[in-house]
């Protein structure tokens, strides 16, 4: 099953994941084999047995995916600070037959499985910005597709120092940052998002990988010194995208379900407000227009994903001709790429019937007001900050809210959106 990923692995001369703090752990290949011994101790046995892991970003992190890939066991690798429900909840979804915890206990949570199939390499959840999170089985060939195809643009060279603060549980950070930086020889170094400004302003990395969020509260210095690297996750608009011109720093798209690059722009590419970049190593063509003229960005090629689990049971998440269906609205422009033009799942109707679309509507306040009202007679502008004082809307409208930081942090996910759905359901409780 994991044939090709040790091959690759084995291809890298030096594997180098440092800890938080900057200290060498030495080649995680060397921690691989306590662990290797271990599970083989325990009786997992290979294919079929799905190892649930909650460990941080690290060395010990890249040891378990390295165990994982030698013994041929899938890897899901859980953020360990999901509550405990969720986390049960999550290793349900991926069927773990064996948990890998925090502090280096080995649990086996049921019989080996009988191997049928083609078992993924990896599973990794989505962020659960249109809904509950869901386990998304990945394969070996998937992941690779999206590493070659974005190391291939990218063209950083072995031992470049890489910096950042993104979950490797997440896709972006798993395949962008950790796993195309261990298989093309990269010095990986991440840290918590509380120190990540101070770290990179000291430590001046040559690659960056990261949400915008996070990359907005970078100086500009720093971001200028970067060689390059990936700006996703979220829609990039206003001051931000300004910013970003002066820099080598691309746009770059995807879903987990597409392992999850799927467009990438080309460096200092930012001349347009939620710019997703061209199709890179595979097809990305839009659907028909809808009954309300929205344009549905859809996905072929061997980076999609191998299903969605729940259980022991695998729904695939392509159609019979093989396209994905991202549920993103977009437009095309005159060199190839495309912009985003909200969610098919987050327009909603007013009690009158009239569709409302709210992310072209929300654009020009540089994600300052959040719209919501499905149902309801009028649209809700809800407002982070000061309301603008040139807030207008072309919808029926009440007046702009503003919310405290506490209900914004309570509606965003681990890839930095902000969920509309969350929003909507804390608005109605308060």
């Amino acid at each position: 099953m994991a044939s090709r990923l040790i091959s690759r692995l084995d291809e890298v001369a030096h594997l180098e994941v440092v800890t938080s703090d900057g200290r060498s752990a030495g080649d995680p290949r060397r921690l691989a084999d306590g662990l290797v011994s271990r599970l083989r101790a325990e009786g997992f046995r290979g294919p079929g047995e799905t190892l649930a892991v909650v460990l941080p970003n690290g060395p010990e992190f890249a040891a378990a995916f390295i165990a994982c890939v030698q013994r041929g066991l899938t890897f899901v690798p859980l953020n360990p600070g999901l509550t405990p429900s969720v986390l049960e909840d999550r290793m349900r979804l991926a069927s773990v037959t064996g948990l890998l915890t925090a502090d280096g206990n080995l649990v086996r949570r049921r019989p080996s499985p009988e191997p049928s199939g083609t078992a993924p390499a990896v599973v990794l959840f989505t962020s659960g910005s249109s809904g509950d999170a869901r386990a998304i089985a990945l394969s070996e060939v998937g992941l690779l597709s999206v590493v070659d195809s974005h190391h291939a643009a990218l063209g950083y060279p072995p031992g470049t120092r890489i910096l950042g603060c993104l979950p490797w549980t997440h896709a972006f950070g798993f395949t962008l940052e950790f796993l195309m930086g261990l298989l093309k020889g990269a010095q990986l170094r991440s840290v918590p998002p509380a120190s990540f400004v101070q770290t990179i302003t000291e430590h001046r990395p040559e690659v960056l990988f990261g949400v915008p969020r996070t990359v907005s509260a970078v100086p500009d210095a720093v971001l200028a010194t970067l060689a390059g690297g990936i700006v996703g996750g979220a829609p990039i608009r206003g001051s931000l995208r300004v910013r970003l011109e002066r820099t080598r720093l691309r746009v770059g798209y995807g879903q987990t379900e597409c392992s999850p690059g799927a467009t990438l722009g080309s460096p200092g590419e930012w001349e347009r407000d939620d710019f997703l970049g061209r199709p890179l190593g595979c097809e990305v063509i839009l659907g028909p227009p809808d009954e309300d003229g929205g344009r549905e960005l859809l996905v072929r090629g061997t980076n999609t994903a191998l299903g969605s689990l729940d259980g022991d049971t695998l729904t695939p998440v392509v159609g019979p001709d093989g396209w994905l269906a991202t549920g993103d609205l977009a437009l095309p422009t005159d060199t190839g790429g495309f912009v985003f033009q909200g969610r098919s799942d987050e327009r909603f109707k007013l009690d009158n019937g009239r569709m409302v679309n709210p992310a072209p509507l929300e654009l020009p306040y540089e994600d300052r007001v959040l719209l919501i009202g499905a149902g309801q007679s009028m649209v809700q502008p809800l407002v982070r900050g000061d309301i603008p004082p040139d807030f207008s809307l072309p919808v029926p409208h009440r007046a702009p809210r503003r919310m405290p930081e506490s209900f914004w942090a309570a509606c965003t996910t681990s890839s930095g959106k902000v969920s509309r759905r969350r929003a909507e359901q804390l608005f109605a409780s308060s």
